[in-house]
C-alpha cells in the first residue's frame, strides 16, 4: 500500500495510471477529495497495460484506511477488473453473433430465387413439358428435386434461425391472439394433412388468450410444431392442437401418434444441424434447424418448451407463455 498527500496528485483517477497497490490519499487539501472527507483509496481496475479505470473509496475520519482495507480494496479490484473483462467479450461475442446472423441472412436470400427458378424448371421437366423422359431420366431429375426441395428448406431454415437471433432484425413484440395463430396454422396446414391422410384437430379455447411475441414468430412457432407433427405421423395418424390457460400462463400442446422419437435421442432435439435417427432413416426432407428457432423463438417470448415422447407411439410438444392483456 502506498500513501501519498493529496496535494501530491491530481485527481483520483490517476492512481490507475500506476499500475501498483492500492494507494491511500491522507489530510486532503480543500478540492482535492469530494466536500466533506479527508483521506481516500483508489486500486487499479484493468492492469498497467490496459487501464480501466480506478475503484475508489473515501473516507471522513483523518487516517482511516490501512493494509487491510488496500487489501480488500485489492480484493475488490480484481473482481471488478474480471466483471468488466466478462462484460467486453460477452459483447463482443454478441456482435460476433450478430455479425454473423446478418450474413447468414444475406447469403441465404441470395439463394432464395436461383433455388426457386431450379425447382421450377425440373418441375416442368418432369411434368413432360420438355418432351418424353424414360425412366432413367424421371429417376434423375427426381433426385434432384428432392435434393432441391431440402436446399429450399435449408435456405428457408436459416433465413428463420438469421431473423432470429439478429437484433437488427427483429421485431418489437407486442400482444398476440394465441387462438388466432392457431387457427391461422390450422388453416394453412389442413391441406397438407388431409393429403396425406392424418387428422388435424383443433381444440379452441372459448377464452381469448394473447401472450407478448410477435405475429410473425407466434405463427413460425406453431407452423414448424404443427408441420413437423403431420410430416412425422403415418396416414391414417391423429394431430391435435389444444389451448389452456393455466393460472397467468398460455399452455398450448401438439400432441401427435406419430414415429416418435428415441429416448437417446430428446436431449439433443434443440441442438443446430440434429435429426433423430428414426427421422433421418424416414427419407422425410429436414434440416435440423427448424426446433432450434422455435426453442429461441419461445425463450425470447419469456416461454419454455418441453417434449414428451415414446418411439412408435408419437410426441407431444408443449409450449407455455406467460399470459399477456389483450389491447383493444
Amino acid at each position: 500500500m502506498y500513501g501519498v498527500a493529496a496535494d501530491d496528485v491530481q485527481v483520483l483517477a490517476d492512481w490507475a495510471n500506476l499500475g501498483l497497490q492500492p494507494i491511500v490519499v491522507e489530510e486532503s487539501s480543500a478540492g482535492a477529495l469530494p466536500p466533506g472527507f479527508v483521506t481516500a483509496m483508489a486500486a487499479l481496475l484493468g492492469s498497467a497495460s490496459c487501464p480501466l479505470g480506478a475503484l475508489q473509496v473515501y473516507g471522513a475520519p483523518p487516517r482511516q484506511f490501512g493494509p487491510p482495507d488496500a487489501e480488500r480494496l485489492q480484493a475488490l479490484a480484481e473482481l471488478g477488473t474480471m466483471a468488466l473483462e466478462l462484460a467486453r467479450r460477452t459483447a463482443e461475442l454478441e456482435q460476433l453473433e450478430a455479425t454473423k446472423s446478418q450474413f447468414i441472412h444475406v447469403a441465404t436470400h441470395e439463394l432464395r430465387s436461383p433455388v426457386a427458378v431450379a425447382q421450377s424448371l425440373v418441375r416442368m421437366v418432369l411434368k413432360g413439358y420438355a418432351g418424353p423422359l424414360s425412366d432413367q431420366h424421371r429417376e434423375i431429375f427426381g433426385r434432384i428435386a428432392g435434393r432441391l426441395d431440402f436446399l429450399e428448406n435449408l435456405v428457408n431454415d436459416l433465413l428463420a434461425l438469421a431473423a432470429t437471433r439478429s437484433p437488427a432484425l427483429a421485431e418489437k413484440a407486442g400482444p398476440v391472439a394465441v387462438n388466432a395463430s392457431l387457427g391461422r396454422v390450422v388453416l394453412l396446414l389442413m391441406p397438407q394433412a388431409e393429403e396425406k391422410g392424418v387428422t388435424l384437430t383443433h381444440i379452441a379455447c372459448c377464452e381469448e388468450m394473447a401472450v407478448r411475441a410477435t405475429e410473425d414468430g407466434l405463427d413460425r412457432i406453431f407452423v414448424n410444431l404443427v408441420n413437423n407433427a403431420i410430416k412425422y405421423t403415418p396416414s391414417g395418424g391423429r394431430v391435435t392442437i389444444s389451448l389452456r390457460p393455466i393460472d397467468d400462463h398460455v399452455q398450448v400442446q401438439i400432441a401427435d401418434t406419430g414415429i416418435g422419437i428415441p429416448a437417446e435421442a430428446l436431449p439433443h432435439l434443440f441442438q443446430e444441424f440434429y435429426r433423430a435417427p428414426n427421422a433421418r432413416s424416414s427419407g422425410i426432407v429436414g434440416t435440423g434447424l427448424g426446433l432450434v428457432t422455435v426453442k429461441e423463438l419461445v425463450e425470447q417470448y419469456g416461454g419454455r418448451i418441453e417434449v414428451e415422447s415414446s418411439e412408435g407411439v408419437g410426441t407431444v410438444f408443449t409450449v407455455t407463455f406467460p399470459r399477456t392483456q389483450i389491447l383493444n
